[in-house]
């Protein structure tokens, strides 16, 4: 199977006055292809604790087992060693400046320990690696969500890509293992891998300290999924699978704890009161959204609300990943008001440094005045920079001041823009 350089691996490298980092993300992603192509050759030991004797031996003497180790070093599956971040930590705490340590994993790393606080706050810089997008699959350089914010855009035409085309290219998503497979891997398959793979995630013997039942953690998953960027109602998701509202709570964090999914909180409310339980929730990759409503006998292509949720999920996720390697920070947002009359914005940056970029996403050859209502409600409310909407056409072109309409096809392409230094 070919490889495709991650940017994020980049961005790992740049980040070499962390004394540790954490490269996080769901299982399958390519976290281990990136530390042995990536880092292994630019110096770096690997180890990995998914080895059943190099577990045992750090489980029975963490701190002597740390002492052996080349540094700097890679330690792959380090959430299967709860006890190591603190280990980590103390150990870092005697050496010089510089990186030491690169922990991967693909359940979130140390963020429970000492009784919920993250032993290495101010010793870390994570990262989460995301499925590939479009953009890196491409072989394109930079961060979309960069060019977005910062970039001269230019006016022009792009092939657009026509329906059929982009619910294969949602439904193969960018977990390696299916995208790469595609030209070989036949969608009965594809729907067959995804429902094992997901099932392995959710097994009690991946998930030791999580107590969860796989059949409603199963059940569950697959209600959230097959609503891609819908806002969390857990009274009503618990009622649907007759389940209690606080275990669909518990299993939301869990799955986010597993990178299964990702949650946009609402820039409307305050962070002090947000919760997931106001968020909209997006599947860590638009397979998994695919193989849910497949399988429940929807079909997809004719039912247009159900395309534009998957298509919203698709850009969102694009460009979401894109963030974990931008060299500027970036928070992610969606924005929905609660007064009448109601105004929604599909995903907002807000970049470092004062900037707010407002995105929607329609699934539509057309964008009309009502397309904009939202980005023009956020400028007025929220201060926007600049305003995008993605669709299924073919021009780029200012449709407002600083709104721009840009076909879905740019997430994948070059030519649209110039990067401003």
């Amino acid at each position: 199977m070919e490889t495709v350089h991650r940017l994020v691996g980049d961005a790992v490298l740049k980040a070499q006055d962390s004394p540790v980092i954490i490269l996080e993300g769901p299982r399958a992603v390519g976290k281990t292809t990136l530390a042995r192509a990536q880092l292994q050759e630019v110096g770096y030991s690997y180890t990995t604790l998914a080895d059943r004797s190099t577990l045992a031996f750090a489980r029975e003497d963490v701190d002597g087992w740390l002492e052996r180790l080349q540094l700097p070093a890679i330690i792959d599956e380090a959430q299967l060693l709860p006890e190591l971040p603190l280990a980590v930590k103390e150990k870092v705490d005697r050496l010089p400046s510089g990186n030491h340590f690169v922990l991967t994993g693909s359940s979130s790393i140390g963020r429970r320990g000492l009784g919920g606080a993250d032993p290495l706050a101010r010793r870390v810089t994570r990262f989460v690696m995301h499925p590939l997008t479009g953009w890196e699959l491409s072989g394109l350089q930079g961060s979309v969500a960069e060019v977005l914010s910062n970039a001269e855009i230019h006016p022009t035409v792009l092939p657009p890509l026509e329906d059929e085309q982009l619910l294969a290219a949602m439904a193969y998503g960018g977990f390696p293992d299916y995208v790469l497979q595609q030209s070989k891997m036949s969608r009965k398959r594809l729907s067959d891998r995804i429902r094992s793979d997901t099932l392995s995630v959710l097994s009690l013997s991946a998930l030791p300290d999580m107590a969860i039942n796989p059949t409603i953690a199963t059940e569950t998953l697959a209600a959230l999924t097959r609503t891609p960027g819908g806002i969390l109602n857990a009274s009503r998701l618990a009622r649907t699978l007759d389940i209690d509202k606080r275990t669909v709570g518990r299993y939301v964090g869990v799955f986010a704890r597993l990178f299964l999914i990702h949650w946009l909180p609402n820039l409307a409310i305050r962070a002090t009161v947000q919760t997931h339980a106001r968020a909209k929730i997006h599947p860590i990759d638009t397979s998994l959204s695919v193989e849910a409503l497949e399988s429940a006998g929807v079909d997809i292509e004719q039912t247009r609300e159900v395309f534009g949720q998957l298509l919203e999920s698709h850009v969102v996720n694009q460009i979401v990943a894109s963030t974990s390697w931008a060299d500027e920070g970036v928070q992610c947002f969606y924005w929905r008001t609660s007064s009448t009359p109601i105004h929604e914005v599909d995903l907002v940056l807000d970049v470092r440094g004062g900037k707010r970029v407002g995105i929607e996403v329609k699934a539509a050859t057309r964008v009309g005045p009502s397309d904009l209502k939202g980005l023009r409600a956020l400028r007025e409310a929220k201060g926007m920079t600049r305003g995008f909407v993605f669709y299924t056409g073919d021009q780029v072109q200012e449709v407002d001041e600083s709104i721009w309409c840009i076909p879905v096809a740019a997430l994948h392409t070059s030519g649209w823009f110039r990067t401003v230094s």
